[in-house]
């Protein structure tokens, strides 16, 4: 199989895009993408479905747990020629769509305008977003996929719940490394901390056995307990 396609659970696998991973939802033939990955990201994305068995054109929604350059900066090649929903949070919709002008992700001011003209090349075109989900939406498709507003990292950051798959994706809003731990989201591109954690504690209602990340591999040894301990140790 394509070296950049990682198997999750049934039904359930990931594609290293540019900058980030891509999460893959298939069942009776309907593809569901979990972002984009940066700019140039197309081919790569539509290698790896293709690798498993899966025509690009059966994609019928890519939903985009923030506007990150990494994680919508690919949505333009996927979308050009194809009939693909555009699912976002509202907070993150007029972004992706060039309403708004996108935020520079990098907290510190002086690393902020040192990568503004990379920043700019890395986002990718416009695209209409046709979906502007909330927290608890139920997006059509044929396992349930529930949408969890996770704000902090950026004020619009979304994960999904899969509850027959017992997996949540989280984007940018867990990392996990250093030993293979649980940490909160990368402080120098996450806009509120506090809120971040804040979030988090979402996760504790849902049934999981696995963590799906978009920098990092699955979690899958006891993903909840080290969710509550994480929470705890930032209680403190």
């Amino acid at each position: 199989m394509f070296r950049r396609v990682i198997p999750i659970t049934d039904g359930v696998f990931q594609v290293k895009a540019i900058g980030a991973r891509v999460t893959v939802l298939t069942e009776g033939g309907k593809v569901l993408l979990v972002d984009a990955g940066l700019r140039g990201s197309g081919s790569t994305i539509t290698r790896g479905l293709r690798a498993a068995g899966l025509s690009p054109d059966r994609i019928g929604r890519v939903v985009v747990t923030h506007a990150h350059p990494d994680h919508s900066g690919g949505l333009g090649e996927l979308t050009e020629g194809r009939k693909i929903a555009v699912a976002a949070h509202p907070l993150e919709a007029d972004i992706i769509d060039g309403t708004v002008a996108a935020p520079n992700p990098l907290q510190c001011r002086m690393l902020a305008w040192m990568a503004r003209p990379a920043l700019t090349k890395l986002m990718g075109n416009p695209v209409h977003v046709d979906d502007r989900i909330e927290d608890g939406d139920v997006l059509p498709f044929g396992t349930e996929v529930r949408v969890v507003h996770l704000p902090g990292h950026t004020p619009g950051s979304v994960g999904l719940h899969l509850p027959e798959k017992r997996a949540v994706i989280v984007g940018d809003a867990l990392q996990y490394k250093l030993g293979w731990r649980l940490y909160p989201p990368a402080p120098g591109v996450t806009q509120q901390p506090r809120e971040a954690m804040r979030s988090l504690e979402k996760l504790l209602d849902l049934e999981f056995d696995i963590i799906c990340f978009s920098h990092f591999p699955p979690m899958r040894r006891e993903p909840r307990k080290a969710l509550g301990r994480l929470i705890q140790r930032h209680a403190a």
